[in-house]
C-alpha cells in the first residue's frame, strides 16, 4: 500500500477555471507509476485562516488514470462557501503574499487496483500544500486578482 502511495503524484495543477459561482474546472498533471489503474472516487479539501473555515471543494465526478501514465485530467469540483467576507479576507492574503496562517485540510479515497486509497493530511501549511503540487504562490494569486 505504500509502495503505491509512492507511486502515484499528482505533478502539476494545469489549468483551474471558474465554472459559474460554485465549480471550479481543475486540470491536473498525474503521474501513475504502478501497475494497475487507479480510481479516484471522492477527493476533498478545506482551507482555514487560523481556526476559520475559508473554502472547501469537493470533486464532482470519479477520475480515473491508466497504469503506467502521466496524463492531463480534467476535473470538476464543487465549491462550498460558508462566508463570502472569509473568502474575499483569504483572497487579499494571497494577494499580499500573508498565508502564515493558511492551513488546508485534503483527503481521497480510490483503488489502486486491488489496494485501496484513503489519504487524509490535516492542516497542512499552504506552502506546503501548493510545494506538493509544484504550484508557486505566484500562480495562487493569479487566481485573485481584484
Amino acid at each position: 500500500m505504500e509502495k503505491a502511495r509512492e507511486n502515484i503524484c499528482v505533478e502539476a495543477v494545469e489549468r483551474v477555471g471558474m465554472r459559474g459561482l460554485t465549480e471550479l474546472d481543475v486540470v491536473l498533471r498525474l503521474r501513475n507509476d504502478t501497475g494497475y489503474k487507479l480510481v479516484l472516487d471522492k477527493a476533498s479539501l478545506d482551507i482555514f485562516m487560523g481556526p476559520s473555515f475559508v473554502v472547501g471543494a469537493e470533486l464532482c465526478d470519479p477520475v480515473t488514470a491508466e497504469r503506467h501514465t502521466t496524463q492531463s485530467i480534467a476535473t470538476r469540483w464543487r465549491l462550498r462557501i460558508s462566508d463570502p467576507f472569509t473568502l474575499y479576507a483569504f483572497a487579499r492574503r494571497i494577494r499580499q503574499q500573508q498565508i502564515a496562517s493558511v492551513a488546508v485540510d485534503c483527503a481521497a479515497e480510490g483503488r489502486c487496483g486491488p489496494v485501496p486509497l484513503n489519504i487524509f493530511r490535516g492542516k497542512v501549511p499552504l506552502y506546503e500544500f501548493l510545494n506538493t503540487f509544484g504550484v508557486e504562490l505566484e500562480e495562487l494569486q493569479n487566481h485573485f486578482e481584484p
